[in-house]
Protein backbone atom coordinates (compact mmCIF):
# COMPACT_ATOMS: atom_id res chain seq x y z
CA UNK A 1 0.00 0.00 0.00
CA UNK A 2 1.11 3.55 -0.62
CA UNK A 3 1.35 6.40 1.86
CA UNK A 4 -1.72 7.97 0.25
CA UNK A 5 -3.72 4.85 1.11
CA UNK A 6 -2.61 4.95 4.75
CA UNK A 7 -3.42 8.65 4.95
CA UNK A 8 -6.87 8.14 3.45
CA UNK A 9 -7.69 5.26 5.81
CA UNK A 10 -6.66 7.35 8.84
CA UNK A 11 -8.81 10.17 7.47
CA UNK A 12 -11.78 7.81 7.22
CA UNK A 13 -11.32 6.73 10.83
CA UNK A 14 -10.95 10.32 12.03
CA UNK A 15 -14.08 11.46 10.20
CA UNK A 16 -16.03 8.50 11.56
CA UNK A 17 -14.96 9.44 15.11
CA UNK A 18 -16.06 13.02 14.44
CA UNK A 19 -19.40 11.72 13.19
CA UNK A 20 -19.77 9.79 16.45
CA UNK A 21 -19.39 13.07 18.37
CA UNK A 22 -21.99 14.76 16.17
CA UNK A 23 -24.36 11.81 16.56
CA UNK A 24 -24.01 11.96 20.36
CA UNK A 25 -24.79 15.68 20.37
CA UNK A 26 -27.80 15.37 18.07
CA UNK A 27 -29.20 12.39 20.01
CA UNK A 28 -29.21 14.59 23.15
CA UNK A 29 -30.74 17.66 21.53
CA UNK A 30 -33.66 17.47 24.00
CA UNK A 31 -31.71 16.20 27.04
CA UNK A 32 -31.86 18.79 29.83
CA UNK A 33 -28.49 20.03 31.09
CA UNK A 34 -26.66 17.98 28.44
CA UNK A 35 -23.22 19.44 27.73
CA UNK A 36 -22.26 19.17 24.08
CA UNK A 37 -18.84 17.98 23.01
CA UNK A 38 -16.77 19.20 20.10
CA UNK A 39 -13.96 17.57 18.16
CA UNK A 40 -10.74 18.83 16.61
CA UNK A 41 -8.62 17.07 14.03
CA UNK A 42 -4.88 16.49 14.44
CA UNK A 43 -2.27 15.76 11.82
CA UNK A 44 -0.85 12.26 12.10
CA UNK A 45 2.78 11.08 12.11
CA UNK A 46 5.28 12.68 9.74
CA UNK A 47 8.37 11.12 8.19
CA UNK A 48 11.28 13.28 7.09
CA UNK A 49 12.41 12.77 3.50
CA UNK A 50 15.07 15.44 3.70
CA UNK A 51 16.27 17.48 6.62
CA UNK A 52 16.35 21.26 6.69
CA UNK A 53 19.44 23.45 6.68
CA UNK A 54 20.22 26.93 8.00
CA UNK A 55 22.68 27.54 5.16
CA UNK A 56 26.25 28.74 5.36
CA UNK A 57 28.43 31.62 4.18
CA UNK A 58 28.50 30.06 0.70
CA UNK A 59 25.12 28.35 0.16
CA UNK A 60 21.61 29.18 1.18
CA UNK A 61 19.40 27.24 3.54
CA UNK A 62 16.62 24.84 2.64
CA UNK A 63 13.41 23.72 4.23
CA UNK A 64 12.85 20.20 5.49
CA UNK A 65 10.82 17.82 3.29
CA UNK A 66 8.29 15.70 5.18
CA UNK A 67 5.49 13.30 4.29
CA UNK A 68 2.41 13.01 6.51
CA UNK A 69 0.36 9.91 7.20
CA UNK A 70 -3.13 11.30 7.50
CA UNK A 71 -5.27 12.69 10.32
CA UNK A 72 -6.64 11.67 13.69
CA UNK A 73 -8.98 13.07 16.33
CA UNK A 74 -6.98 15.53 18.38
CA UNK A 75 -9.42 16.45 21.17
CA UNK A 76 -13.02 15.85 22.23
CA UNK A 77 -13.89 18.76 24.52
CA UNK A 78 -16.84 19.48 26.81
CA UNK A 79 -18.59 22.84 26.68
CA UNK A 80 -19.70 23.50 30.26
CA UNK A 81 -21.02 27.02 29.65
CA UNK A 82 -24.53 27.85 30.89
CA UNK A 83 -27.32 27.30 28.38
CA UNK A 84 -30.89 28.56 28.13
CA UNK A 85 -33.52 28.38 30.87
CA UNK A 86 -36.39 26.00 30.11
CA UNK A 87 -39.44 26.67 32.34
CA UNK A 88 -41.21 23.57 33.62
CA UNK A 89 -43.59 25.02 36.21
CA UNK A 90 -42.23 22.73 38.95
CA UNK A 91 -40.96 24.59 42.01
CA UNK A 92 -38.51 21.76 42.69
CA UNK A 93 -36.79 22.07 39.31
CA UNK A 94 -33.64 24.18 39.59
CA UNK A 95 -31.18 25.51 37.03
CA UNK A 96 -27.65 26.66 37.87
CA UNK A 97 -27.21 30.09 36.29
CA UNK A 98 -23.43 30.39 36.11
CA UNK A 99 -20.48 28.14 36.87
CA UNK A 100 -20.66 25.27 39.30
CA UNK A 101 -22.29 21.92 39.99
CA UNK A 102 -24.75 20.37 42.40
CA UNK A 103 -23.11 17.90 44.79
CA UNK A 104 -24.83 14.51 44.85
CA UNK A 105 -24.14 11.14 46.44
CA UNK A 106 -25.50 8.61 48.89
CA UNK A 107 -26.88 9.35 52.35
CA UNK A 108 -23.83 8.25 54.33
CA UNK A 109 -21.04 10.58 53.16
CA UNK A 110 -19.31 12.50 55.95
CA UNK A 111 -17.01 15.46 55.40
CA UNK A 112 -14.48 17.21 57.61
CA UNK A 113 -12.40 15.75 60.39
CA UNK A 114 -10.50 12.48 60.49
CA UNK A 115 -11.84 9.94 58.05
CA UNK A 116 -14.02 12.47 56.27
CA UNK A 117 -14.77 12.08 52.59
CA UNK A 118 -13.26 14.45 50.04
CA UNK A 119 -15.25 16.51 47.57
CA UNK A 120 -13.41 14.97 44.63
CA UNK A 121 -14.99 11.62 45.52
CA UNK A 122 -18.51 13.00 45.10
CA UNK A 123 -20.63 13.11 41.96
CA UNK A 124 -21.29 16.47 40.34
CA UNK A 125 -24.37 17.34 38.30
CA UNK A 126 -25.88 20.24 36.37
CA UNK A 127 -29.37 18.69 36.20
CA UNK A 128 -31.64 20.01 38.96
CA UNK A 129 -34.75 17.81 38.60
CA UNK A 130 -35.27 17.55 42.37
CA UNK A 131 -37.93 15.96 44.54
CA UNK A 132 -38.45 14.80 48.13
CA UNK A 133 -38.30 11.04 48.68
CA UNK A 134 -40.34 9.02 51.17
CA UNK A 135 -37.75 9.61 53.92
CA UNK A 136 -37.71 13.38 53.47
CA UNK A 137 -34.41 13.62 51.55
CA UNK A 138 -33.93 15.99 48.64
CA UNK A 139 -33.04 13.75 45.69
CA UNK A 140 -32.62 14.06 41.94
CA UNK A 141 -34.42 12.02 39.30
CA UNK A 142 -31.95 9.13 39.68
CA UNK A 143 -32.36 8.93 43.47
CA UNK A 144 -29.03 10.55 44.30
CA UNK A 145 -29.15 12.72 47.43
CA UNK A 146 -28.46 16.46 47.07
CA UNK A 147 -25.90 17.94 49.47
CA UNK A 148 -26.03 21.31 51.17
CA UNK A 149 -26.28 22.96 54.58
CA UNK A 150 -29.04 22.06 57.05
CA UNK A 151 -30.62 24.65 59.35
CA UNK A 152 -29.91 24.43 63.08
CA UNK A 153 -30.61 26.79 65.98
CA UNK A 154 -29.14 30.25 65.35
CA UNK A 155 -27.04 31.12 68.44
CA UNK A 156 -27.36 34.87 67.78
CA UNK A 157 -31.15 34.62 67.79
CA UNK A 158 -31.15 32.52 70.95
CA UNK A 159 -28.87 34.97 72.78
CA UNK A 160 -30.77 38.10 71.79
CA UNK A 161 -34.20 36.66 72.49
CA UNK A 162 -33.21 36.06 76.10
CA UNK A 163 -34.13 39.72 76.45
CA UNK A 164 -37.23 39.42 74.32
CA UNK A 165 -35.53 41.25 71.48
CA UNK A 166 -36.08 44.56 73.24
CA UNK A 167 -34.00 47.66 72.63
CA UNK A 168 -30.86 47.35 74.76
CA UNK A 169 -28.56 49.95 76.22
CA UNK A 170 -24.76 49.75 76.26
CA UNK A 171 -24.94 47.54 79.35
CA UNK A 172 -27.18 45.03 77.62
CA UNK A 173 -30.23 46.09 79.64
CA UNK A 174 -33.71 46.45 78.11
CA UNK A 175 -34.92 50.05 77.67
CA UNK A 176 -38.60 50.47 78.51
CA UNK A 177 -39.60 47.46 76.45
CA UNK A 178 -39.42 49.43 73.19
CA UNK A 179 -38.91 47.90 69.78
CA UNK A 180 -37.23 49.33 66.69
CA UNK A 181 -39.20 52.18 65.18
CA UNK A 182 -37.32 54.32 62.64
CA UNK A 183 -39.75 57.19 63.29
CA UNK A 184 -39.05 57.23 67.05
CA UNK A 185 -36.30 59.81 67.67
CA UNK A 186 -35.63 58.48 71.18
CA UNK A 187 -34.79 55.06 69.79
CA UNK A 188 -32.60 56.50 67.06
CA UNK A 189 -30.69 58.57 69.59
CA UNK A 190 -30.11 55.50 71.76
CA UNK A 191 -28.86 53.37 68.86
CA UNK A 192 -25.63 51.58 69.76
CA UNK A 193 -23.40 49.88 67.21
CA UNK A 194 -22.38 47.43 69.96
CA UNK A 195 -26.03 46.44 70.55
CA UNK A 196 -27.64 46.53 67.12
CA UNK A 197 -30.34 43.88 67.71
CA UNK A 198 -34.01 44.86 68.09
CA UNK A 199 -37.51 43.61 67.41
CA UNK A 200 -39.42 45.16 64.56
CA UNK A 201 -43.14 45.92 64.61
CA UNK A 202 -43.89 42.37 63.36
CA UNK A 203 -41.95 40.75 66.18
CA UNK A 204 -39.00 39.71 64.01
CA UNK A 205 -35.49 39.96 65.39
CA UNK A 206 -33.51 42.40 63.26
CA UNK A 207 -29.96 43.68 63.12
CA UNK A 208 -29.62 47.41 62.46
CA UNK A 209 -26.54 49.05 60.97
CA UNK A 210 -26.08 52.79 60.61
CA UNK A 211 -24.11 54.73 58.01
CA UNK A 212 -23.73 58.38 57.10
CA UNK A 213 -23.50 61.40 59.38
CA UNK A 214 -25.74 63.11 61.91
CA UNK A 215 -28.49 64.12 61.29
CA UNK A 216 -28.68 62.28 57.94
CA UNK A 217 -28.18 58.77 59.28
CA UNK A 218 -29.10 55.84 57.05
CA UNK A 219 -30.25 52.60 58.65
CA UNK A 220 -30.07 49.15 57.04
CA UNK A 221 -32.13 46.25 58.40
CA UNK A 222 -31.23 42.55 58.36
CA UNK A 223 -33.72 39.95 59.61
CA UNK A 224 -32.16 37.37 61.95
CA UNK A 225 -33.75 33.93 61.54
CA UNK A 226 -34.39 31.66 64.49
CA UNK A 227 -32.71 28.85 62.57
CA UNK A 228 -29.78 29.22 60.18
CA UNK A 229 -27.90 26.84 57.84
CA UNK A 230 -24.84 25.42 59.59
CA UNK A 231 -21.54 25.42 57.61
CA UNK A 232 -21.40 21.62 57.46
CA UNK A 233 -21.89 19.78 54.16
CA UNK A 234 -24.57 17.16 54.65
CA UNK A 235 -27.50 15.55 52.77
CA UNK A 236 -30.45 17.93 52.60
CA UNK A 237 -33.48 16.49 54.38
CA UNK A 238 -36.68 17.78 55.94
CA UNK A 239 -36.76 18.19 59.74
CA UNK A 240 -38.61 15.74 61.96
CA UNK A 241 -41.92 16.75 63.58
CA UNK A 242 -43.33 16.51 67.09
CA UNK A 243 -46.77 15.21 68.05
CA UNK A 244 -48.31 18.54 67.12
CA UNK A 245 -46.76 18.57 63.65
CA UNK A 246 -44.23 21.30 64.52
CA UNK A 247 -40.74 21.01 63.07
CA UNK A 248 -37.95 19.67 65.28
CA UNK A 249 -34.78 21.10 63.81
CA UNK A 250 -31.53 19.09 63.75
CA UNK A 251 -28.57 20.02 65.94
CA UNK A 252 -24.88 20.50 65.25
CA UNK A 253 -22.85 18.27 67.59
CA UNK A 254 -20.02 20.41 68.99
CA UNK A 255 -18.84 18.04 71.72
CA UNK A 256 -15.23 16.99 70.85
CA UNK A 257 -15.65 13.86 72.97
CA UNK A 258 -18.75 12.72 71.09
CA UNK A 259 -18.69 9.99 68.45
CA UNK A 260 -20.75 12.27 66.21
CA UNK A 261 -18.62 15.38 66.77
CA UNK A 262 -18.97 17.87 63.93
CA UNK A 263 -22.00 16.13 62.39
CA UNK A 264 -25.60 17.28 61.97
CA UNK A 265 -27.94 15.16 64.12
CA UNK A 266 -31.65 14.83 63.28
CA UNK A 267 -34.34 15.76 65.77
CA UNK A 268 -36.00 13.22 68.04
CA UNK A 269 -39.17 12.92 65.98
CA UNK A 270 -40.12 9.77 64.08
CA UNK A 271 -41.73 11.24 60.98
CA UNK A 272 -40.61 14.12 58.82
CA UNK A 273 -42.75 17.24 58.64
CA UNK A 274 -45.73 17.18 56.32
CA UNK A 275 -44.97 19.47 53.41
CA UNK A 276 -47.47 21.53 51.54
CA UNK A 277 -45.11 23.50 49.27
CA UNK A 278 -41.39 24.14 48.82
CA UNK A 279 -39.58 27.16 47.40
CA UNK A 280 -35.91 27.82 46.63
CA UNK A 281 -34.42 31.32 46.80
CA UNK A 282 -32.25 32.02 43.74
CA UNK A 283 -29.94 34.50 45.52
CA UNK A 284 -29.14 32.34 48.56
CA UNK A 285 -30.10 28.79 47.59
CA UNK A 286 -32.22 28.55 50.75
CA UNK A 287 -34.96 25.95 50.74
CA UNK A 288 -38.15 26.96 52.54
CA UNK A 289 -40.94 24.48 53.22
CA UNK A 290 -44.48 25.38 54.17
CA UNK A 291 -45.88 22.53 56.26
CA UNK A 292 -49.43 21.18 56.28
CA UNK A 293 -49.79 22.99 59.63
CA UNK A 294 -48.93 26.32 58.00
CA UNK A 295 -45.46 26.59 59.53
CA UNK A 296 -42.68 28.10 57.41
CA UNK A 297 -39.52 26.00 57.83
CA UNK A 298 -36.13 27.03 56.44
CA UNK A 299 -34.80 23.54 55.66
CA UNK A 300 -31.32 24.62 54.62
CA UNK A 301 -29.39 25.81 51.59
CA UNK A 302 -28.09 24.14 48.44
CA UNK A 303 -24.31 23.81 48.10
CA UNK A 304 -22.48 24.50 44.84
CA UNK A 305 -19.13 22.93 43.92
CA UNK A 306 -16.73 24.77 41.62
CA UNK A 307 -13.68 23.39 39.85
CA UNK A 308 -10.75 25.26 38.36
CA UNK A 309 -11.31 23.80 34.90
CA UNK A 310 -15.03 22.98 34.43
CA UNK A 311 -14.39 21.67 30.91
CA UNK A 312 -11.95 19.16 32.39
CA UNK A 313 -14.43 17.16 34.48
CA UNK A 314 -14.93 13.48 33.62
CA UNK A 315 -18.23 11.78 32.76
CA UNK A 316 -18.75 8.86 35.13
CA UNK A 317 -22.40 7.87 34.69
CA UNK A 318 -25.03 9.54 32.56
CA UNK A 319 -25.16 13.24 33.45
CA UNK A 320 -22.85 12.84 36.45
CA UNK A 321 -19.26 14.05 36.55
CA UNK A 322 -16.28 13.85 38.85
CA UNK A 323 -13.39 16.28 39.26
CA UNK A 324 -10.65 13.82 38.30
CA UNK A 325 -7.32 14.55 36.63
CA UNK A 326 -7.58 17.55 34.34
CA UNK A 327 -10.28 19.36 36.31
CA UNK A 328 -7.98 20.91 38.90
CA UNK A 329 -8.97 21.67 42.48
CA UNK A 330 -12.60 21.51 43.59
CA UNK A 331 -14.02 24.12 45.98
CA UNK A 332 -17.14 24.25 48.15
CA UNK A 333 -19.27 27.39 47.84
CA UNK A 334 -22.61 28.78 48.96
CA UNK A 335 -24.85 30.88 46.75
CA UNK A 336 -24.42 34.55 47.58
CA UNK A 337 -22.09 33.42 50.37
CA UNK A 338 -25.22 33.07 52.48
CA UNK A 339 -23.48 30.32 54.46
CA UNK A 340 -20.12 31.24 56.00
CA UNK A 341 -17.66 29.22 58.06
CA UNK A 342 -17.73 29.66 61.82
CA UNK A 343 -14.36 31.46 61.79
CA UNK A 344 -15.93 34.30 59.78
CA UNK A 345 -17.04 37.19 62.03
CA UNK A 346 -20.19 37.56 59.90
CA UNK A 347 -21.28 34.00 60.63
CA UNK A 348 -23.92 33.52 63.36
CA UNK A 349 -21.76 30.64 64.66
CA UNK A 350 -18.67 32.83 65.13
CA UNK A 351 -17.21 32.90 68.64
CA UNK A 352 -14.62 35.64 69.29
CA UNK A 353 -11.29 34.42 70.73
CA UNK A 354 -10.79 34.78 74.45
CA UNK A 355 -7.55 36.66 73.95
CA UNK A 356 -7.01 39.36 71.35
CA UNK A 357 -4.82 38.16 68.51
CA UNK A 358 -5.58 34.47 69.00
CA UNK A 359 -6.45 32.62 65.76
CA UNK A 360 -10.03 31.54 65.22
CA UNK A 361 -10.35 28.11 63.67
CA UNK A 362 -13.30 26.33 62.11
CA UNK A 363 -15.37 23.97 64.21
CA UNK A 364 -15.66 20.23 63.75
CA UNK A 365 -17.22 18.96 60.54
CA UNK A 366 -16.47 22.08 58.50
CA UNK A 367 -14.60 22.44 55.25
CA UNK A 368 -13.82 25.89 53.79
CA UNK A 369 -16.81 27.54 52.12
CA UNK A 370 -16.28 30.24 49.50
CA UNK A 371 -18.73 32.55 47.75
CA UNK A 372 -20.28 31.24 44.54
CA UNK A 373 -19.74 34.64 42.95
CA UNK A 374 -22.39 35.43 40.36
CA UNK A 375 -23.79 31.89 40.30
CA UNK A 376 -27.47 31.62 41.19
CA UNK A 377 -30.13 28.91 41.31
CA UNK A 378 -33.26 29.66 39.28
CA UNK A 379 -36.22 27.52 40.30
CA UNK A 380 -39.21 26.53 38.22
CA UNK A 381 -37.17 25.28 35.27
CA UNK A 382 -34.19 23.33 34.00
CA UNK A 383 -31.17 24.06 31.86
CA UNK A 384 -31.69 23.27 28.19
CA UNK A 385 -29.48 20.99 26.12
CA UNK A 386 -26.15 22.36 24.97
CA UNK A 387 -26.63 20.97 21.45
CA UNK A 388 -26.75 23.62 18.73
CA UNK A 389 -28.70 21.70 16.11
CA UNK A 390 -27.93 24.08 13.23
CA UNK A 391 -24.19 23.83 13.86
CA UNK A 392 -24.31 20.06 14.24
CA UNK A 393 -26.17 19.60 10.94
CA UNK A 394 -23.67 21.87 9.19
CA UNK A 395 -20.78 19.95 10.70
CA UNK A 396 -22.37 16.66 9.65
CA UNK A 397 -22.45 17.83 6.03
CA UNK A 398 -18.77 18.79 6.15
CA UNK A 399 -17.84 15.47 7.77
CA UNK A 400 -19.81 13.58 5.13
CA UNK A 401 -17.99 15.39 2.32
CA UNK A 402 -14.64 14.89 4.01
CA UNK A 403 -15.36 11.18 4.35
CA UNK A 404 -16.32 10.99 0.68
CA UNK A 405 -13.12 12.78 -0.35
CA UNK A 406 -11.04 10.27 1.62
CA UNK A 407 -12.81 7.37 -0.08
CA UNK A 408 -11.86 8.91 -3.43
CA UNK A 409 -8.19 8.78 -2.40
CA UNK A 410 -8.62 5.07 -1.64
CA UNK A 411 -10.31 4.53 -5.02
CA UNK A 412 -7.64 6.44 -6.96
CA UNK A 413 -4.82 4.66 -5.12
CA UNK A 414 -6.45 1.34 -5.88
CA UNK A 415 -6.60 2.25 -9.59
CA UNK A 416 -2.93 3.21 -9.60
CA UNK A 417 -1.95 -0.05 -7.91
CA UNK A 418 -4.04 -1.91 -10.45
CA UNK A 419 -2.14 -0.21 -13.28
CA UNK A 420 1.11 -1.14 -11.60
CA UNK A 421 0.14 -4.78 -11.26
CA UNK A 422 -1.03 -4.87 -14.90
CA UNK A 423 2.30 -3.58 -16.27
CA UNK A 424 3.38 -7.17 -16.91
CA UNK A 425 0.85 -9.00 -19.00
Amino acid sequence: MTGAMYAAVSGLKAHMSALNVIGQNISNVNTNAYKATRYTFLEALYTTVRGGSNGSTQVGGRNPAQNGYGASIGTIDLDMSTKNYTPTGRAMDVMIDGDGFFIVGDKTSYFGGEGGKELKDMYLSRLGNFDIDSQGYLVDGQGQVIYGYLSVANPVYAEQMKHGGELLNDKGEPIDGKVWDPTDKDILDKYSADKPYYLDKDGQLIKVSRTGKDPNWKYEIEVIDEFSPAPVLTPIRLPKQDDNGKAIYPTWDQDPDSLTYGQIIDGAGVKTIGRDSISIDENTGRITCTTTKGQAVVVGAIAIAKVENPNGVTHVDGHYYQALDGAGDIRLTSIGHSVKNSNDPESPFYVPPQNAGDPVGMKGGEIPIESSGGTKCISGGLESSGTDLASEISNMIMIQRGYQANTRIVTVTDSMLEELVNMKR
